[in-house]
């Protein structure tokens, strides 16, 4: 059962988040089996490579405000045109955006284009790509229950640029796949390591203050934040858990945030039972 930011305190969220059981293993995964994506280590001779798209900014901030269907609108045909004309760096970028939107309801959405978003980063050595390589398969991997691994995937993303404008967004999601590691037992509902959601705590907390120093990254301190109450909670510190999340709510209201960022919210609230803590 993977406990995204989204699925932390709503159980009736939990049924968008479940795999589906007919679906290819996370030990499948295969960085580069993308159909039709160059070999690692080449570039196509002779074709020139423009700027990036000004598209990939505007649909980085259509995820992050959680408008995840609006950035797949835009990127899917954005991806296909950058792939058909060899612009590597751009469809790389486009391809690691894209995997970490649809990832949200349907991880295994997202294989192919964080496989492609891998593949390019490998081939053309770009720290950027790389970033979002790695970002974007942790995402899958998240989705299928590969949380060591995507454990692994962030840690990376953060570590190739821990100053980055991506930095903070990697951190909230290695703190997520800390948090899923923390659970146990035969149903994984009981915290069976505990140590784990320490980690995430700090992690998020770290993502915080790295985005707060970001102009730019307030999304991602929102993020951040809840993921700090989703830990509190876990740990029955509820009057924490309502403090921290009424930090990102403020933050999502005044960016006006998309309907899932603000179901994630008020799953938060009202497991921490926010209304009664503040009376």
């Amino acid at each position: 059962m993977k406990r995204t930011l989204l699925c932390l305190t709503a159980f009736a969220l939990l049924g968008a988040c479940k795999k589906d059981p007919a679906t290819t293993p996370p030990g499948d995964t295969k960085t580069g089996d993308t159909g039709g994506t160059p070999t690692a280590g080449g570039n196509p001779t002779g074709v020139p490579q423009e700027p990036d798209p000004p598209a990939i900014a505007q649909a980085r901030e259509q995820y992050m405000l959680g408008n995840f269907d609006k950035a797949r609108e835009m990127l899917e045909p954005l991806t296909a045109d950058l792939k058909t004309r060899q612009q590597l760096r751009a469809s790389g970028l486009s391809a690691g955006w894209l995997a970490l939107a649809v990832a949200e309801p349907v991880a295994e959405n997202a294989k192919e284009p964080a496989e492609y978003a891998v593949a390019m980063g490998e081939q053309t050595g770009d720290k950027e790509v790389q970033i979002l390589g790695n970002l974007a398969i942790g995402s899958y991997q998240l989705g299928m229950d590969d949380m060591a691994n995507a454990a692994t995937s962030f840690e990376a993303a953060y570590k190739l640029q821990a100053d980055g404008p991506n930095a903070g967004l990697a951190l909230v999601l290695y703190g997520e796949a800390k948090v899923n590691l923390a659970f146990g037992g035969e149903e994984k509902e009981q915290i069976a390591h505990p140590e784990e959601l320490d980690s995430a705590a700090s992690t998020f907390v770290k993502a915080q203050r790295l985005a707060a120093a970001q102009p730019g990254n307030e999304l991602i301190a929102a993020r951040a934040y809840e993921g700090i109450a989703s830990v509190a909670n876990y740990k029955k510190n509820f009057k924490e858990a309502c403090t921290q999340i009424a930090e990102a709510a403020k933050i999502y209201k005044t960016k006006n945030a998309g309907q899932p960022l603000i179901e994630r919210v008020n799953a938060i609230m009202d497991a921490a039972n926010c209304k009664k803590a503040a009376g």
